[in-house]
């Protein structure tokens, strides 16, 4: 079964065309409806952080449509950018964080799978196989996902979160089993919100929330396994980061390989993410509080400042970046929808 989600990957840049238009003219018919709701949102909200909590109807009725209102107030995620500092694309000094770059480029100097990179197409086939030009997992974190997973032949690998990083995932995995029939590996996928088309691959789907699962499954992992996390990016109470960080990462056993993703360390999350889109991710500061003077774990791959400060050597084992096909495709895209197919987010460390 092919999903209609990868089919429908080709039509996004006709689409943005289409409706960039509209939208500009929705936005200004909007303008009186947004302004007055906006009013009352604010009133709703204020009154709530005052504690006077008698609007218990008002409160219900958005909690059930699903939307509640923040506000610019220093109680609230929201982020005014005039209150930066300094742009969100500067480095930031972390004082406690190593980034251990002489061992990142050792590793990835490591890396010699430049010539298995060529059996992913550009574009969508019309099968279940990843393709770079998708908007999910782009084609630096593929590659170099690709790599540590040839490189290290995980016996296990846990993905928390999954889809397009599955199909690579397990591309390499079924390469590691061909190449000595006596590996043996084991893909267990974490994934309870969409993606039924998972359950056609030599996967475990495992389709539960993982902050509900025994920890006993993560112990199981020993040095050189992978556990491979892309889910909320939120800090909630009870919810997946919290125990992915507090409960998870301490219990892990040493060597175990981790993978975050949307991770752009030393920087801050992008502004597209963060002020374009309004989205309230944090968790890459619990990620860069959780490493700050640890002794336990170690950053082996910090994708964004390699890109950044060792553009050639990350090249070199992930020729992605230097693709003229991509190249020109990320150039269209930029210029339709600020995607960059060139970007890369993934960051993996490891317990000691």
């Amino acid at each position: 079964m092919i999903p209609n989600s990868f089919r429908f990957q080709k039509y996004i840049p006709v689409l943005t065309l289409v409706l960039t238009p509209i939208l500009i003219i929705l936005d200004i018919i909007l303008i009186p409806f947004v302004f007055l709701s906006g009013l009352i949102f604010y009133m709703i909200r204020l009154i709530d952080i005052n504690h006077l909590e008698n609007m218990w109807i008002t409160k219900k009725i958005l909690r059930w449509i699903g939307v509640y209102p923040v506000l610019d107030h220093f109680y609230d995620p929201l982020l005014n950018p005039e209150n930066l500092r300094h742009a969100l694309n500067k480095e930031r000094e972390l004082p406690g964080l190593d980034l251990n770059v002489n061992r990142q480029l050792e590793i990835l100097d490591e890396f010699n799978f430049n010539g298995e990179f060529e059996q992913f197409p550009l574009n969508f086939q019309g099968k279940l196989e990843y393709f770079y030009i998708n908007y999910s997992f782009l084609p630096i974190d593929a590659q170099y996902l690709y790599n540590t997973i040839r490189h290290f032949k995980p016996k296990k690998l846990i993905e928390i979160g999954c889809g397009f990083s599955t199909l690579v995932s397990a591309k390499a995995l079924e390469k590691n089993r061909r190449e000595n029939t006596n590996h043996k590996n084991h893909h267990i996928c974490i994934e309870p919100y969409r993606h039924g088309w998972l359950g056609n691959l030599p996967i475990q789907l495992i389709k539960k929330p993982v902050e509900s699962l025994e920890k006993s499954i993560f112990t199981q992992l020993e040095a050189n396994d992978i556990l491979f996390i892309d889910s909320s990016h939120m800090i909630k109470p009870q919810g997946d980061v919290l125990f992915e960080y507090l409960e998870i990462l301490p219990i892990l056993n040493p060597g175990v390989i981790v993978h975050i993703h949307d991770i752009y360390t030393p920087k801050d999350y992008p502004e597209k993410c963060i002020v374009n889109q309004v989205k309230f991710w944090n968790e890459q500061y619990l990620l860069e509080a959780f490493l700050s003077s640890n002794p336990n774990f170690e950053i082996i791959g910090a994708l964004k400042y390699l890109k950044d400060h060792h553009f050639q050597e990350l090249a070199s084992k992930c020729p992605a970046l230097k693709d003229d096909r991509i190249i020109k495709k990320s150039e269209e895209k930029i210029a339709l929808s600020s995607l960059d197919f060139l970007e890369t987010s993934s960051f993996w460390i490891r317990k000691k």
